[in-house]
């Protein structure tokens, strides 16, 4: 029994170690913002006058904010979703882990003095008595595992214009609201 505890901790450790790493990994690599210097040079046209040239300017920049927020968005989203992923990940395998050493425990015969487990709310009861504790951690690993596979927290998109009014005409030259 020492032999199984040990392996399926260190499994746990190890996968739950990996894992981590690549949440965090995959977190940290956000979109950036640059603003190339062609944004400027692009807009100085000697046919424009100063009034358009700082329109087009600004229209440019404003578009390149507008991208870079959508990419934002877009990273926020996979991120939760990421995290969603590795929650559900880290609650099936610590149910899987509690129900395997449960069953451990009852193949070895472990007893102990009997033990209580009981939950209530309105409209339901659940209690279960047994001098095996390993059924008490099965049946809490089977627990955690079906409360983890049924919540699932959104992680959808809105998209709405930030910097740019779609609802207007602007375009370089012509005067914002």
């Amino acid at each position: 029994m020492a032999a199984v505890l040990t392996s399926v901790s260190a499994v746990f450790l190890v996968l739950s170690l990996l894992q981590t790493n690549h949440v965090r990994a995959q977190i940290e690599n956000a979109p950036t913002l640059a603003l190339p210097v062609e944004v400027r040079a692009s807009c100085l046209d000697k046919t424009l006058t100063a009034g358009e040239q700082q329109a087009c300017v600004r229209w440019k920049v404003l578009v390149q904010l507008e991208a870079y927020t959508v990419a934002h968005r877009y990273h926020q989203a996979n991120s939760a979703l990421i995290v969603r992923a590795w929650i559900k990940y880290l609650g099936f395998l610590t149910g899987m882990i509690l129900a395997i050493v449960g069953a451990v425990f009852i193949l070895g015969k472990l007893s102990e003095a009997p033990s209580n487990l009981s939950a209530e709310s309105s409209g339901w009861k659940v209690s279960i008595a047994s001098a095996s504790p390993g059924l008490i951690l099965a049946v809490l690993g089977t627990a955690l595992i079906i409360s983890t596979l049924l919540v699932n927290p959104p992680t959808g998109v809105t998209d709405l214009p930030t910097y740019i009014d779609v609802r207007g005409a602007f375009a370089p030259g012509q005067p914002t609201q």
